[in-house]
């Protein structure tokens, strides 16, 4: 377990988030593979985008359900965002200390300066408190699978700016 995953199961632990599970399994880099391997969780399995909006400089970890492509027009009404591009690896080591792959809200407590903005899919708002969400726990080889309540706890914890598509 390295740093990350660490300090990730501490915050669970300060906040009083006790009811998760870790899956272990190969690593996955994209949700072809995941499908691929038959590493569908039960609840709602999501994907994070890192994304930089290149014109003002801010981030954005877009959270959608793996089979949603992201519609770019769409997500600038919700975000404001102008230009965009994915992060490079290098960002993404600067602001989470993530290697592709890996990204998740979960290591949004490194990103200390609070730079990137959550955006949570209509249907992740919509989801009832007690639906599973499943991410890495800060590395590709496992899945976490909790309650949308204890994420959005977590979230509250790390206290970045997020959006709610309505």
């Amino acid at each position: 377990m390295d740093n990350n995953e660490t300090r990730l199961y501490e915050i669970f632990n300060e906040t009083g988030i006790t009811d998760y599970v870790v899956h272990e399994h190969d690593a996955i880099f994209s949700t072809e593979d995941a499908e691929e391997k038959g590493l569908i969780m039960e609840g709602l399995n999501l994907k994070n985008l890192l994304i930089k909006d290149k014109k003002r400089g801010n981030y954005y970890m877009l959270i959608m359900d793996d089979n949603h492509h992201m519609d770019t027009k769409h997500y600038k009404q919700v975000t404001g965002w102008t230009k965009i591009r994915f992060s490079t690896e290098e960002e993404m080591w600067d602001l989470l200390q993530l290697k592709p792959g890996s990204v998740t809200p979960f290591a949004l407590f490194n990103d200390v300066d609070k730079q990137i903005t959550v955006v949570l899919e209509k249907m992740i708002v919509d989801a009832s408190d007690d639906e599973l969400v499943n991410f890495h726990p800060c590395r590709n080889t496992a899945t976490l699978s909790l309650k949308k309540k204890d994420f959005m706890k977590f979230l509250d914890y790390v206290g970045n700016k997020v959006i709610e598509e309505q």
